[in-house]
């Protein structure tokens, strides 16, 4: 069974955020997870860490938040010299057409799922992986 050991949750709702933890903690291929309440404070962490050698084996990206929303994170995540692959799976509300279009046709999006999280979205997570 595949394990991931670094989750990257980037969510401002504190109650969406709350349901992905406990969800995370219940599955047995999910390990260590860090919380970010908007994408700024994420890519700053990642710029920071990431580059050395301490990149999540997941991010989990909600689309509209505060500050620097789940697109310009992915702008700016772009950006970084990050030489680890590092799988971005948008965990979202939004069932905009645009969006799901857009987060298809993005190189580091591998997959758009609905929230809430739970144990069936966790095992297909782990086959975009």
């Amino acid at each position: 069974m595949k394990r991931i050991k670094s989750i990257y949750v980037v969510e401002d709702d504190p109650i969406s955020s709350y349901v992905i933890k406990l969800a995370l903690q219940q599955h047995p291929s999910f390990e260590d997870s860090l919380e970010f309440k908007n994408g700024k404070e994420a890519v700053d962490y990642l710029a920071q860490h990431a580059i050395k050698g301490q990149a999540p084996g997941l991010i989990l990206l909600d689309i509209n938040m505060p500050v620097l929303d789940g697109w310009g994170f992915l702008d700016n995540f772009s950006g970084l010299q990050i030489k680890a692959d590092i799988p971005v799976v948008m965990l979202t509300s939004s069932i905009n057409p645009e969006d799901i279009a857009k987060a298809k046709s993005h190189e580091l999006v591998k997959g758009y799922l609905s929230k809430p999280l739970n144990k069936a979205k966790l095992d297909e997570i782990l086959t975009f992986l």
